[in-house]
């Protein structure tokens, strides 16, 4: 091959990486559908000091995978916080790990307590005296176990 073909063919490979970079640089990554994944935890270890009740729950998302999970609640108020069986339905998670964070009571849902992080929306409730007599929370930290 003379000299003069092999910086053609050079530059041909040079302009066809070039091209094929740029070409799948356009191309968008492929985002994980949101799902449901449902919590099932007792939070029954109170502090009075803290208006907190903590304890332990595990998360299982529509495509399978499970996450094992320390939960956090907090309130306001006069009486002892405990949630014997406490349940929260999510919507609007990609990935498990989406759930972990800080959320926020938005309002009433019949018996249910509705509570939001971002895009994603959580659905509480719960049993035990204090769930019983009207109590609810104002906050829920989620963090991994």
């Amino acid at each position: 091959m003379s000299l003069p073909s092999r910086r053609r063919c050079r530059v041909r490979c040079l302009y066809l990486g070039v091209v094929a970079l740029l070409g799948s640089a356009n191309v968008p990554a492929a985002a994980a559908d949101p799902m449901t994944c449902e919590l099932a935890f007792s939070a029954g270890n109170w502090s009075m000091h803290h208006r907190t009740a903590r304890g332990t729950g595990e998360l299982r998302c529509a495509d399978g995978r499970t996450l094992q999970l320390r939960i956090s609640v907090k309130a306001d108020g006069g009486e002892t916080l405990r949630i014997d069986a406490g349940a929260a339905s999510f919507s609007g998670v990609e990935d498990p790990r989406d759930v972990i964070g800080a959320y926020v009571a938005t309002g009433p849902v019949g018996d249910d307590l509705a509570m939001r992080k971002g895009a994603i929306n959580l659905r509480l409730t719960g049993t035990g005296d204090w769930w019983q007599h009207g109590g609810r929370p104002d906050t829920l930290i989620i963090s991994a176990r």
